[in-house]
């Protein structure tokens, strides 16, 4: 029998039961009073000195800036007891975890894709605020009360500007270049562990235990960073979705998938294609639904059970004033490129247009090959359309200096010659009536500005003309006082 410290006393709680421990913490089931509710507690081992008392706070502000997003655990209340143990009040999430799913049944593909899309999305938002979780693992993805999966325990997490500190990770599911020291974990090795883990979560282990005979951690370590990713050996996974898997998984990070959000859309690509159906992403100022699978099958073209790409909206609640309309602008935007953003720019040759709607093939010498050697999943072929490969741009920020807005944000993959297109955005449609700004630095400085709110809509632009498929909306709000 697990034996667990005493569970502090709590004003407002009512200790219920012990639900784990760890080296550096134990969780317990407390009922609180005001609002009735039956919540998760985390309590330190020890009291704590300035350094985990540093840890505490920051999983307490971790978590509080995520918390209202739908698929990450929700915190309550956070604080220090009597005897010095820092504690975090979480929600309850009586479900277990999908540890216990992984090794009793399995998901099948249907439902990795579904709850891959989930956590993507939730992981995208949480790498838009500058957090990396670093631990993403089946232990750490938690069931609710609703039935929903949260992705929980940013005790580990960092800023993305901390990405050289070197913190606890779980080696089954930490990317090779967190094993072997040259990365303290970043977006793309989050990206791994979520592949990693949707991988265990379809074979019931993790990838490299489920394909080679492992005896020890280190052998463990010493297989990722060596030895080939095994094989899905399901035949009711299709190859569409394991190619999805591999890419993510590639030994080289920067052969990934270039944020979260594009691997949550490949999923949903792939997951279209097999299935006909599409589960949303949720996250902030994103479309759910990638536009292009209209232009390729169109809304229930063939099966009546897949939703209207169009009109599909999740209810989820978002900040009202950044967020305000953007979802119509985001909608929008196919025909506002072709009127409003095009015709400033310079004309490319034209081509052909059916000549590049064909998927390639692998003869082709263009055909891109995944960082395993395998061809690149099918979504990146079915995206040879008009170079619709071209990604959006992150970390979008915006800030008021008196009259003055300055926004920045960051190309995720540049290239030579590329430059910036922008436009403002006036409640919920792109202002027509401004011209569209080009700029070769991720960064725009707006003056005269009067509004107490002021948003931009960006995308990247390639040597060749091709933009961002689907462009950043960023939004700044005038302190006030």
């Amino acid at each position: 029998m697990v034996s667990h410290p005493m569970p502090p006393q709590l004003p407002g709680y009512d200790f219920v039961r012990a639900l784990g421990s760890g080296s550096t913490a134990s969780v317990y089931e407390y009922h609180q009073r005001v609002p009735a509710r039956d919540v998760a507690v985390k309590v330190s081992s020890s009291s704590l000195d300035p350094r985990a008392a540093a840890r505490f706070r920051n999983e307490a502000n971790f978590m509080a800036a995520l918390s209202t997003h739908p698929y990450i655990l929700s915190i309550y209340d956070a604080g220090v007891t009597s005897e010095g143990l820092g504690y975090i009040v979480l929600e309850f999430a009586p479900g277990g975890s999908y540890k216990e799913i992984m090794r009793t049944h399995p998901l099948d593909a249907p439902g990795m894709l579904d709850l891959g899309i989930k956590l993507a999305g939730a992981l995208y938002c949480a790498h838009r605020r500058g957090i990396v979780h670093r631990d993403i693992k089946p232990a750490n993805i938690l069931i609710t009360a609703q039935g929903l999966p949260v992705l929980a325990d940013f005790g580990i997490s960092t800023n993305v500007y901390q990405a050289n500190v070197r913190t606890g990770f779980s080696y089954p599911w930490a990317a090779p270049e967190v094993l072997t020291g040259r990365s303290g974990g970043n977006e793309a090795s989050d990206i791994y562990s979520l592949a990693a883990t949707l991988f265990g979560i379809l074979t019931g282990r993790s990838p490299f235990e489920y394909g080679y005979a492992v005896h020890t951690q280190d052998e463990l370590a010493q297989i990722i960073v060596n030895r080939e990713l095994p094989h899905l050996r399901r035949p009711d996974v299709p190859a569409d979705v394991e190619r999805v898997l591999r890419r993510a998984m590639s030994k080289d990070p920067d052969a990934r998938y270039g944020s979260a959000l594009e691997f949550a859309r490949a999923m949903q690509r792939a997951q279209y294609r097999c299935y006909g159906r599409v589960t949303p992403v949720t996250a902030e100022g994103v479309p759910e639904y990638p536009d292009r699978l209209i232009e390729r099958r169109g809304p229930d073209a063939a099966n009546p059970a897949a939703p209207s790409l169009a009109s599909a909206r999740r209810n989820w609640v978002r900040p009202a004033a950044i967020a305000a309309g953007i979802a119509a602008v985001i909608a929008a935007i196919a025909i506002i490129f072709v009127t409003v953003v095009a015709p400033r720019l310079d004309a490319s040759p034209s081509e052909d247009q059916s000549s590049r709607t064909s998927p390639l093939t692998e003869d082709d010498p263009g055909a891109d090959k995944g960082g395993d050697g395998s061809d690149a999943d099918a979504d990146a072929n079915a995206d040879a359309v008009a170079g619709q490969n071209v990604p959006s741009p992150t970390n979008a920020t915006g800030s008021y200096q008196g009259d003055a807005v300055t926004f920045t944000w960051t190309n995720p993959d540049p290239r030579q010659g590329d430059t910036y297109a922008w436009q403002l955005v006036e409640g919920a449609a792109v202002d027509s009536s401004t011209d569209t700004g080009i700029v070769d630095k991720p960064t725009v400085t707006i003056t005269d500005v009067t509004a107490a709110q002021t948003c931009i809509r960006i995308s990247i632009v390639r040597s060749d003309r091709h933009m961002s498929t689907e462009p950043t909306i960023a939004c700044a709000v005038r302190p006030q006082g």
